[in-house]
């Protein structure tokens, strides 16, 4: 099942006052990003996760946050993201306090690069002798 819509639409406007978050679907379930970084994901669960690294991590954990782990039988391949901690989600300043943590993780991490342009496909020999 699908994030739900009125989870999603929730979770964006408890986020707004950070910026133009948007939600793109990402696996079944919803990407978070703010200026072309990803911040945290919603899954099809509706359970929201924040991204965190080796500067926020011990904060998260210490809150007892849960780490997303998507494969249940590889619990040690987990994923940089936590869950809010207990309470957060009623407390709309409490949440954009863990999401501020997130953003900070994601401009932290290094932007990707840019896509290479694929190469012409190379002619083979009957083309370039008749053509």
């Amino acid at each position: 099942m699908p994030v739900s819509p009125d989870f999603l639409d929730y979770i964006l406007d408890l986020l707004a006052p950070l910026g133009p978050v948007e939600a793109p679907r990402l696996f079944g379930g919803r990407g978070l990003t703010l200026h072309g970084r990803n911040f945290g994901l919603i899954t099809r669960d509706d359970t929201l996760y924040l991204k965190a690294d080796a500067v926020s991590q011990p904060t998260f954990e210490a809150a007892g946050c849960i780490r997303f782990a998507p494969w249940a039988d590889k619990p040690h391949r987990s994923l940089g993201y936590y869950t809010p901690p207990e309470g957060a989600m009623d407390e709309p300043e409490e949440l954009l306090r863990w999401a501020r943590l997130a953003v900070d993780a994601a401009l932290r991490a290094p932007a990707k690069a840019p896509k290479k342009a694929k190469a012409p496909a190379k002619k083979n020999l009957a083309d370039m002798l008749l053509g």
